[in-house]
């Protein structure tokens, strides 16, 4: 090896030296935020966003109320109420293709069962989505419909960008995972005393708030409560809606 040769050596060597002692700055004593590649469009509550019928996208919002109170009618409403809209509109109906309750939504593409993981992918620009999800057979369902249900509400809301709205007349045929991960409840007058106290349970109300309010506020037959449990929501009560419920101390 001549002396140039041996001059180069000695310059790498000093490089690589160089390099396993350069120090990497310490993050701070905090949780940091790290964006997920795969969370996008993701809304929040904000001071600018008046219409608190509004929710913010994905939401996963469970509807309850027997026959003929209003269920669909809301879930219309709230689509309509979205800003911005939704750019598609998908509905899971048990008699999808025989039922008009939805016709006037004019929705992307209906569906008489819940659809796999890989329907909700897709590439490209992201899209802002909304999938309805009434009259669905749960009590008798087969593992395969409630496993692509459990996914879509797990994973698919939030990693796809993805609000559902999920109509149902029994809080106990609900899926747990379901009742679980449901950011949103609107609620109508429930039959049984024993269902109205394991939904205050499940939505963090105290024995007896949900009896009072629909003894005392949500007194007509089509009166819903709303409980948001959103981050930052401006109004966790609600009737029908769009109007605050304030709890009085001895109800809190």
């Amino acid at each position: 090896m001549n002396v140039d040769e041996l001059r180069i050596d000695l310059t790498e060597e000093k490089q690589v030296k160089q390099r396993k002692k350069k120090k990497l700055m310490m993050p701070p004593k905090a949780i940091v935020p790290i964006k997920c590649a795969d969370k996008v469009g993701m809304e929040k509550w904000t001071p600018d966003r008046k219409d608190i019928g509004n929710f913010p996208s994905p939401a996963r919002i469970l509807l309850l109320g027997g026959v003929n109170s209003g269920k669909s009618t809301m879930i219309k409403n709230l689509i309509l109420h979205a800003r911005p809209r939704f750019e598609e509109v998908f509905l899971v109906h048990q008699d999808a293709f025989h039922s008009r309750e939805y016709e006037d939504l004019e929705c992307t593409a209906v569906f008489d069962d819940v659809p796999p993981l890989e329907f909700w992918s897709y590439e490209g620009k992201y899209r802002k989505r909304a999938c309805i999800i009434d009259d669905l057979e749960i009590t008798s369902a087969n593992k395969e419909r409630l496993k692509n249900l459990a996914i879509m509400w797990r994973y698919a809301s939030s990693h796809k960008g993805l609000t559902i709205y999920f109509a149902h007349q029994s809080f106990f045929d609900v899926p747990p995972l379901l009742k679980k991960l449901s950011d949103v409840f609107v609620l109508w007058k429930p039959r049984g005393l024993n269902e109205m106290q394991m939904i205050e349970n499940r939505v963090g109300l105290e024995k007896g708030t949900l009896q009072e309010l629909f003894a005392t506020v949500a007194t007509k037959h089509k009166d819903s409560i709303c409980v948001d449990l959103k981050q930052d929501s401006p109004a966790k009560l609600r009737l029908n809606i769009w109007t605050p419920i304030e709890l009085t101390e001895n109800e809190e």
